[in-house]
């Protein structure tokens, strides 16, 4: 699968990407937002035939570590391993950096919402941990924080046993 560096002149094709996905993107702030960060953020993009398919964002809220912002492929491409790819792509940016954990947030177990039951298992897939609820998106929305150890462990020799 094809991935290369989120490009300020890739966000049109990335809001059009949100935009066929209502299940997920339907609240007018959060589509606001994740225009906003294709346009600031660092990321990735996932292309099939040279075009853009799907797309990532990354913030760094803290040293050790970088958050999944926003993270999308459009409808037709789904199931074809382009998230895969993008988060594997990110992975391994962050690989010697420093970089301890990798987090994304969304829609919590609590809402039943179908869509959401498939991106929680998209992570769980992904080596991902649901860590806990978060009630940072108002009462009916409740977020979801999972996170992904980034640290190899240490080798251990046979005279370590």
């Amino acid at each position: 699968m094809p991935v290369r560096p989120l490009h300020p002149d890739d966000a049109p094709t990335c809001d059009a990407i949100i935009a066929a996905l209502p299940d997920w993107f339907g609240d007018p702030n959060g589509i606001r937002e994740c225009a906003e960060a294709v346009r600031a953020q660092p990321g990735f993009v996932a292309t099939a035939d040279d075009t853009v398919v799907g797309f990532l964002t990354v913030a760094r809220p803290r040293p050790h570590v970088a958050e999944i912002s926003w993270m999308a492929v459009h409808p037709r491409r789904r199931g074809e391993g382009h998230g895969r790819a993008l988060v594997d792509a990110l992975v391994q940016m962050l690989d010697g950096d420093g970089t301890r954990f990798l987090a994304v947030k969304t829609l919590s177990d609590r809402d039943p919402y179908p869509p959401y039951a498939e991106t929680r298992a998209f992570y769980e897939a992904m080596g991902f941990t649901p860590l806990m609820d978060l009630d940072i998106w108002g009462p009916d929305n409740p977020a979801l924080l999972l996170v992904r150890s980034l640290v190899r462990p240490p080798t251990r020799s046979a005279d370590d046993v």
